[in-house]
């Protein structure tokens, strides 16, 4: 274990990913999520963040949209003094691009190195009816011309499948390519204290799920990007999980991994709803290290989700460098054979 993930005072190692929820507050009325359903709560404040553990390297803000709070700056100003060596990507809808632009504007400044993440659900009225908002795609191009017009380099169209929108898949990673900017990908998941919502049940078409996703590897894989081939592993484990509900590697929520709620509550991740504590109430190592840590870490040890989500899957991806780096070498070596199909 290397002396970055350990805090001299800790007994355990020290997490290296979060996804920060900073408010529920939402304007979309995305059909795979009902964050916008929840009620006004409590929300901490933007001085609490300096409470994160300096050992993150990859910080997701999100929401909700997180452009909502009009403290957004702060947040990232506290958060970037907690954890110097992190990388911060902030989630969005985009729907409302003036005002993200003008954060942007000041964020960039502040943070050169941020990252915005643009969910992009479809082209068109695709996305604008994943995202219950007339206009919505419209919005989100212009967001992203703005980001790009404020100097962002680290931008990425996210797309979340669902059975509705899965024949769109392709034609975003294409927009993507088109745009100059990265792409990511997951399957519409359950969760009752983060999508709040049970009402996802995957994918039904199979022969379009795998057409896609035949579609998108390989492309992952082309040239010298490691960054894409790492994501083109990851797309792997995405249909094995929509097809099989299985990982292809070991879950370390709740170690490497936390996600933080609006209200300060840390779980260990996105999906099982097992409060480690409040981070309000207490320091972040002691939190980390308490007998309630400990017991939620045993609930993952047992936890038959089988989720396979890209903020619990970085870690582990990492961990197994050979296994990953074998598999990605003879996809290549197949694909540069000829064979269009990588997936079975």
């Amino acid at each position: 274990m290397s002396a970055g993930n350990m805090n001299r005072n800790s007994r355990c190692p020290m997490p290296t990913d979060a996804v920060v929820a900073i408010t529920y507050d939402c304007d979309a009325r995305c059909v795979m999520c009902n964050i916008w359903k929840s009620p006004p709560s409590a929300r901490m404040p933007a001085e609490a963040y300096r409470k994160l553990p300096p050992s993150l390297k990859t910080i997701n803000l999100s929401g909700g949209e997180p452009f909502l709070r009009d403290d957004l700056p702060d947040i990232v100003r506290n958060v970037k003094s907690a954890c110097p060596a992190s990388t911060i990507i902030i989630s969005s809808n985009s729907l409302q691009p003036k005002r993200i632009g003008s954060m942007l504007q000041e964020l960039v400044r502040y943070d050169p190195r941020i990252g915005l993440g643009i969910s992009v659900d479809g082209i068109g009225k695709m996305h604008d009816a994943m995202r219950g908002v007339r206009g919505a795609f419209d919005r989100a191009m212009e967001t992203l011309e703005l980001a790009k017009a404020q100097g962002v380099r680290n931008i990425r169209l996210a797309f979340t499948a669902t059975s509705r929108n899965i024949s769109h898949l392709e034609r975003v990673l294409d927009l993507s390519r088109e745009k100059g900017v990265e792409f990511t990908c997951a399957i519409a998941q359950n969760s009752e204290h983060y999508f709040k919502t049970d009402a996802n049940t995957g994918i039904e078409d199979r022969d379009e799920l795998r057409r896609q996703f035949n579609y998108l590897i390989p492309r992952q894989l082309r040239g010298f990007h490691p960054k894409r081939w790492g994501r083109a592993y990851f797309a792997r484990g995405v249909y094995e999980f929509a097809t099989d509900k299985k990982r292809l590697l070991e879950c370390r929520a709740g170690t490497d991994f936390f996600y933080l709620d609006p209200t300060g509550d840390v779980y260990s991740c996105n999906v099982l709803p097992a409060v480690m504590g409040n981070l309000t109430e207490s320091d972040f190592t002691t939190l980390y290290d308490s007998p309630r840590a400990c017991a939620v870490r045993e609930k993952v040890a047992r936890c038959q989700e089988g989720c396979w989500m890209v903020c619990t899957a970085r870690t582990v991806i990492k961990r197994h460098p050979i296994a990953v780096g074998k598999w990605i070498l003879a996809s290549k070596i197949r694909h540069a054979l000829g064979r269009k199909t990588l997936l079975p």
